[in-house]
């Protein structure tokens, strides 16, 4: 019969590493189509032109000149906005006079023909007649480009008067003379984008920079982001200043300022047309306010006849981006995938800072992300696999080594490699009176339960008092305190588990009495100073002891118990530091096998 294999043995770490790698994968192209993911891009790219217009200003060679219709110019009229008929036929005959490019105008012209309404100042004038007549003239020489908008109530652009329209037809089919004022618009209603067809409510990919190009001789098939780098902030030259040079017959200043440029007029009152940019661009504004739409029409000119529009890396490019971002997932080394983590996010997002230099744009966002849940999830999967492997581990070892050395092991401060320390100690024997006589006349299971009883009772204790049992001795019990838990008095708290062993013990012998068994007696002595601890042993077999004098002699000291007919005999060293030193007796010198006579003292329970 063939065995199925189980779960746990089918996912091996090497395809959890697989599946993992995937998954990561399919969360990269939801990152790269995530639409808050593009916001943030959009926050990162305003920030990286806002650097880049301060550190790395980018200086152009062609540069649309804007021309304003302020509040001072409305002030200076008589007629309304929508009657500047007249105003306009001067301005194209003033800037076909001076040479002009191209003439691009930010505004909508009438749809109906006024040729109805009568000035009463003594030059009065067909306002109609006036701009068709003014339009007429400067198509001979200078193009005319105008804009249309689009009716939201009606769904359709507006349409200008026949006979406008007519004429701007003249100009040919190189460009459209009537095209679309209408820009892309992120979520947060910004203009970052170049407007195509698909931003177009008529899906036709003709807007009015476009066609301002086209008609200054720069077509081609456009796509990518406005360039916000490129050119100085705008001052714009006010409508009625360009009258007064007229006026002022400065013909020279007129070719000087607007010869063989591209003109655009628009708009730049405080409260008209005011667009969101990613960067300010009119020099006369706080840095923080909307800008006149114009201006973002200008910036789109300075890319499109400059060629130099932002491209963006495609989908692709960002996809391998962001799949070797998701090789973080792989791994051992927690620290080092840190570090090299932080250097890849600070190298990537160098990287899109210097790639605009060169107009092309990396947007890191879904890389990044990528990154960091490959990073994060990996760590949190080593963590978790740490944690289980050190729950095993404390399981399979909780009974073999003390509480204390258990955490040290764990946490990986005690190994075959450490090295061993002196440290000031106080080291506990203790063992069984008459244990030997009590063995003849048991049987061994009996003794060996008995035992485990009572080392139940003793190793709580010594581990309550953040002692650390070193070894069982048959029926004696070495423990030390001090190591690898440091504690402020070492030889107190020996003392005061000793205390809590005997009145454990008191209990220990009442429940025997009551099961019939013989009562046990216990001796215990205390030493403190200076010992070795560290690992013992091979590699294949070693423990975490304390070796050294001061162990010796405290075995030495427990030896006295029975002689001195106390339970608990300590040494002087012992005895300095207890704070109930009064409480001891003084046994005087005691020879100890193997060493000189040492003064030792000893304390028994007060009798109930």
């Amino acid at each position: 019969m063939i065995k199925t294999p189980s779960m746990p043995q089918f996912f091996t770490p090497r395809l959890l590493q697989v599946l993992g790698l995937l998954m990561l994968l399919v969360l990269a192209i939801v990152f790269l189509h995530l639409p808050a993911v593009h916001v943030v891009d959009n926050k990162i790219l305003d920030l990286q032109f806002k650097f880049s217009r301060e550190y790395f200003p980018q200086q152009i060679e062609i540069d649309p000149v804007v021309v304003g219709i302020d509040e001072a110019f409305l002030d200076e009229v008589d007629e309304p906005l929508s009657l500047n008929h007249i105003h306009l036929a001067k301005f194209l005959k003033l800037m076909n006079q001076a040479g002009a490019k191209v003439i691009g105008m930010d505004l909508s012209l009438p749809e109906k023909r006024f040729d109805t309404l009568v000035s009463t100042r003594k030059d009065a004038q067909d306002f109609h007649k006036t701009l068709l007549t003014g339009m007429l003239e400067t198509i001979q020489t200078t193009p005319v480009v105008v804009a249309k908008v689009w009716d939201l109530k009606h769904a359709h652009f507006r349409n200008i008067q026949l006979d406008y329209a007519a004429v701007l037809g003249m100009q040919g089919d190189q460009f459209q003379a009537v095209a679309s004022a209408e820009f892309c618009r992120d979520s947060d209603q910004r203009i970052r984008r170049f407007p195509g067809a698909d931003c177009q409510p008529d899906r036709m990919a003709r807007g009015l920079a476009t066609e301002i190009a086209a008609a200054a001789g720069v077509r081609q098939d456009w796509s990518g982001l406005i360039n916000y780098r490129l050119g100085a902030r705008y001052n714009y030259v006010p409508l009625q200043e360009v009258f007064k040079l007229a006026q002022q017959v400065k013909v020279a200043e007129l070719q000087q300022r607007f010869g063989g440029k591209v003109v655009l007029l628009g708009a730049t009152m405080d409260a008209t047309d005011l667009v969101d940019l990613p960067v300010s661009l009119a020099a006369w504004l706080p840095v923080n306010d909307p800008n006149p739409g114009v201006l973002a029409h200008a910036q789109l000119l300075r890319s499109i006849l400059n060629q130099r529009l932002l491209q963006q890396a495609s989908m692709v490019s960002l996809f391998v981006l962001s799949g070797l971002f998701a090789l973080f997932w792989l791994g051992r080394s927690i620290r080092i995938k840190m570090m090299v983590f932080v250097m890849a996010t600070l190298g990537l997002l160098l990287a899109s800072t210097i790639a605009m230099q060169y107009d092309f744009w990396l947007p890191p966002t879904a890389v990044l992300l990528t990154g960091l849940l490959a990073f994060g999830s990996s760590s949190a999967w080593q963590a978790w696999q740490h944690y289980v492997d050190k729950q095993r581990l404390s399981k399979a070892f909780s009974g073999r080594v003390s509480p204390a050395v258990m955490q040290e092991i764990v946490e990986g401060r005690i190994d075959q490699t450490s090295q061993s320390r002196r440290l000031p100690v106080c080291v506990l024997f203790s063992d069984i009176r008459g244990f030997t006589t009590l063995c003849e006349h048991a049987q061994a299971e009996d003794v060996v339960s008995l035992l485990n009883r009572y080392f139940a009772v003793m190793s709580k204790i010594v581990h309550d008092h953040g002692g650390t049992i070193d070894k069982f001795i048959g029926d004696g019990l070495m423990a030390f305190f001090g190591a690898p838990q440091k504690l402020d008095n070492p030889a107190q708290n020996a003392f005061n588990a000793s205390r809590d062993m005997l009145a454990a013990l008191s209990i220990l012998n009442e429940e025997l009495q009551a099961e019939g068994k013989a009562s046990l007696q216990i001796g215990i002595g205390l030493h403190a100073g200076d010992a070795v601890i560290g690992q013992v042993g091979s590699a294949e077999r070693h423990e975490y002891t304390a070796i050294g004098d001061t162990v010796n002699t405290a075995a030495r000291i427990e030896g006295l118990c029975k002689d001195v007919g106390y339970p608990v005999v300590c040494s002087a060293t012992v005895l300095a530091s207890l704070a109930e030193a009064d409480a001891l007796i003084a046994l005087g010198d005691k020879n100890l096998k193997g060493r000189s006579a040492i003064a030792v003292y000893g304390w028994q329970p007060l009798l109930a």
